[in-house]
């Protein structure tokens, strides 16, 4: 008799995960029933061409009946081009996928349409909305880049404020004329005051001012100047590939995501679902990160080297926090550092 009783709470733990998986095994089938009848997915994204290829191509192997339709562009553009659709009354994108900084205006627009994937189960609370309007596909790391040709490794900086010192003057540094989000991230990490501060004095030193962080990582390979900020991702890739450049890790270093949500008025829900499941997938982020070498959101994919371990670098997302005060320190960034210099 004790027998039995001691069985029941067994026999209703396993009833219960069957029941669970049987369910989920009907949501799943249902949307997939649902993809076949739609057979396309509308997909908006800030990769480049040869990278939506690198994920579309899996995807429809795995679902050959949905054909994935992309439009590329950057984040600005593609913001622009979803909300000029949406007051024409003709949304188009199913999936959108780009900064997270012009998403998130997606979602205070009313853009955005919940989509909790089970795929992003065991990702961080920081990268996923809590009311599933948007989940993080990949992380940019904003550090220090330089070349070993020309600056030795116990010359380097030690902290961010290293940079203000005379050696590191002029043209030994390059920034990108946009470094809104970074001013706008040591702000929130180090108090206003400190981030003011050093941002003065910053540009006080005359930094060598470029359009995009590929940009910078290439020149500095090249040479053209010993120190620039780029993203860590960029210099791995550049790495492998044998150019002369590196990256030391400061405290802290600025985190932007990049994030992956599902169009409000999408006309093909269910294969928008499977394609952003696929996205956040140990098969998609193994993509992002083996192919495109970039930084997986998700925690389930170790990182490429040890140096690039999220639990041994001092991170700071930049959040809503500083997307709702974008403005504001874009336009003190641009007064400080790109106003009055020549194009």
């Amino acid at each position: 008799m004790k027998a039995m009783k001691r069985t029941r709470p067994l026999a209703l733990v396993i009833l219960l995960l069957l029941v669970f998986v049987w369910t989920g095994e009907i949501r799943g089938q249902s949307i997939v029933d649902g993809a076949k009848k739609e057979g396309k997915v509308v997909f908006y994204s800030s990769l480049t061409i040869q990278e939506i290829d690198q994920i579309a191509v899996p995807f429809t192997k795995k679902y050959p009946f949905i054909k994935v339709e992309p439009f590329r562009g950057n984040s600005e553009q593609l913001l622009q081009k979803i909300t000029l659709e949406e007051r024409a009354g003709r949304p188009q994108h199913d999936v959108a996928q780009f900064n997270a900084f012009e998403e998130w205006q997606l979602q205070k627009l009313g853009l955005l349409q919940r989509y909790k994937s089970p795929e992003a189960k065991n990702y961080p609370d920081i990268y996923k909305d809590p009311e599933g309007y948007w989940t993080v596909i990949y992380a940019n790391y904003l550090v220090l880049g330089y070349n070993p040709k020309q600056v030795k490794e116990e010359e380097l900086p030690k902290k961010w404020e290293d940079l203000l010192l005379p050696k590191w003057k002029g043209d030994k540094f390059a920034m990108d004329r946009d470094e809104g989000v970074w001013y706008g991230g040591l702000s929130f990490a180090w108090g206003r005051e400190r981030a003011d501060k050093f941002i003065k004095a910053l540009a006080l030193q005359d930094p060598s001012i470029r359009k995009g962080h590929t940009l910078i990582a290439t020149l500095l390979s090249s040479g053209e100047f010993p120190l620039g900020l780029v993203y860590a991702h960029r210099v791995e890739e550049m790495k492998a590939k044998g150019a002369s450049i590196d990256w030391v890790s400061l405290d802290p270093i600025i985190v932007t995501p990049n994030i992956i949500a599902m169009g409000k008025n999408t006309a093909h829900p269910n294969a928008a679902k499977l394609l952003i499941d696929f996205c956040l997938s140990k098969e998609g982020q193994t993509i992002l990160q083996q192919q495109q070498f970039r930084t997986p959101a998700s925690p389930d994919i170790p990182p490429t080297s040890p140096k690039m371990d999220p639990k041994k670098l001092k991170l700071f997302l930049a959040d809503k926090r500083v997307a709702d005060q974008y403005d504001r320190f874009a336009k003190e960034y641009y007064e400080l550092f790109v106003k009055g210099k020549p194009e």
